[in-house]
């Protein structure tokens, strides 16, 4: 009977959307409780579950395709967390008009979505989920009301389609091969070693893609994170693109190392690489404040298929950790830029200034987050990179100098630099919205309403809380980090 527990994450948020949708007679407070309540026992339930499982007094659930193990559950209880704190801040949209009940529907489907994909070793059902998800996300995106959200959403379905064809050619093979789509029933002989590479190099860029991987990702990425609402960004940037990650890994590493082993970890390393590089140089010279972000959201995925691609547990660990990370720092930064459009009704870097004085909480916020996203010490983002550095000496890469106690490889070597182009960045936003000369001079501005701030805050306090005490999440994280590190062939 706990077997059917596999379903919760999937089908309980689509429920919660039904429920919505019935309530929509009832009042705004009503249903407001609701939707904050709902999404938060679902955090609550899937966090206890991980815990369960990680203990060891529980095994992994499974009903048909849907396998409710560590993977799965971290991506699920991550979904819900985000969905909380996105669904409280979205309230002031709906409260002024610009987010009716049906944004607030589809949210709870794309939440059971992303929890879908996660969950699930099936090829064919991980790409129908995807989908789906991908449907919803640019239905979501479309609440910007912009022509520019319109055109974003266009390039985001149309890269859509690459994917599935890599994915489906994929499927084909497989199944022709060994007769299954699910990889856990999978015979692995009967494939060929070509056809294991392959299958390894359509999957990684079929879901990669999805994931803001190159080339495709740098297409559709920044239009669609820079013109959605400000709580889809931040959906999209702080969960949605980590389960496309965490789908990419459960479906590639079966065929990973086996055959033609050390090309695949320098495909998939390069292709990192340019990521963390190239998002980090677009992102210098963005200063429209969500393209900016949504390059540098290219960039910090890089660190996280970099680690995947290295495929040593203290790697895996890494990755997952940036996972959590980038959540939180890139989740608040999202909105933050939600709380700079609603309050100065722009995202022209160069248009605004002088703002901390007037948003101090937003100000300190954006500071830290940013800190965290650079990689500065005592902060979150510091510990995950680090933990990846440390993963490509045990893959093998030399060691091309040290310096403070820390050994740097080329991987680690583009890493920092990369993280000294964010800093850069991020420090020259900070200086020019907050500090720089005042623009705005019509009217007197504040900190945004506890609907908005609470979350941002709370993601941000997180940013700090675990960069000083990384143990609260680094049992569970290396318990999920064994669960993948065996997957590998």
């Amino acid at each position: 009977m706990l077997d059917y527990y596999a379903l919760v994450p999937v089908l309980l948020p689509i429920l919660g959307g039904i429920i919505l949708y019935l309530l929509l007679g009832f009042s705004e407070r009503i249903q407001r409780s609701f939707i904050v309540c709902f999404m938060a026992l679902l955090f609550v339930m899937n966090l206890l579950y991980l815990i369960a499982l990680q203990s060891g007094r529980i095994d992994p659930a499974a009903v048909g395709p849907i396998v409710l193990d560590a993977p799965g559950i971290f991506i699920s209880t991550l979904v819900a967390f985000l969905g909380t704190m996105v669904l409280v801040y979205s309230f002031l949209y709906r409260k002024n008009n610009h987010f009716d009940s049906t944004f607030f529907i589809l949210y709870f489907v794309l939440a059971g979505m992303m929890c879908g994909m996660a969950c699930t070793y099936n090829v064919l059902v991980m790409l129908v989920l995807l989908e789906a998800a991908t449907v919803t996300s640019a239905v979501l995106i479309l609440f910007g009301r912009t022509k520019r959200a319109i055109r974003a959403t266009y390039i985001y379905l149309a890269i859509s389609i690459f994917e599935v064809i890599l994915v489906i050619y994929g499927a084909f093979i497989l199944f022709s091969s060994t007769g299954t789509l699910d990889l856990r029933f999978m015979d692995i002989s009967l494939l060929s070693s070509d056809d294991i590479t392959l299958l390894a190099l359509l999957f990684l860029f079929g879901f990669g893609t999805k994931a803001g991987l190159l080339p495709l990702g740098s297409i559709w990425l920044p239009p669609a994170h820079a013109d959605a609402p400000a709580a889809i960004s931040a959906t999209m940037s702080g969960i949605l693109i980590k389960a496309s990650v965490v789908a990419m890994v459960k479906v590639m590493y079966p065929f990973f190392l086996i055959s033609n082993g050390e090309m695949l970890m320098f495909i998939v390393t390069f292709f990192g690489t340019l990521n963390m590089v190239l998002g980090g140089v677009m992102a210098l010279f963005s200063y429209h404040i969500k393209r900016l972000l949504a390059w540098s959201s290219i960039s910090q995925i890089g660190y996280i298929i970099v680690g995947f691609g290295l495929a040593t547990p203290v790697a895996i660990y890494g990755s997952l950790f940036h996972i959590l990370n980038h959540m939180l720092f890139k989740g608040s930064l999202f909105l933050i830029s939600g709380v700079l459009l609603y309050q100065v009704h722009t995202l022209q870097i160069k248009k605004m200034g002088g703002l901390g004085k007037a948003m101090p909480l937003t100000a300190i916020s954006f500071l830290i987050a940013s800190l965290a996203m650079s990689g500065v010490p005592f902060l979150n983002g510091f510990i995950s990179k680090e933990l990846i550095y440390d993963g490509s000496i045990d893959a093998g890469f030399p060691v091309v100098f040290s310096l403070l106690g820390l050994h740097f490889t080329i991987i680690s070597i583009f890493g920092w630099i990369t993280s000294v182009v964010i800093f850069v960045t991020l420090m020259r936003a900070f200086y020019l919205i907050f500090l720089g000369t005042p623009r705005e001079s019509e009217r007197e501005l504040n900190d945004p309403p506890l609907y908005m701030i609470i979350p941002i805050v709370t993601m941000v306090g997180l940013c700090i809380i675990i960069g000083l005490f990384p143990d609260l999440v680094s049992g569970t994280l290396q318990y999920i980090t064994q669960v993948l590190f065996e997957m590998r062939g």
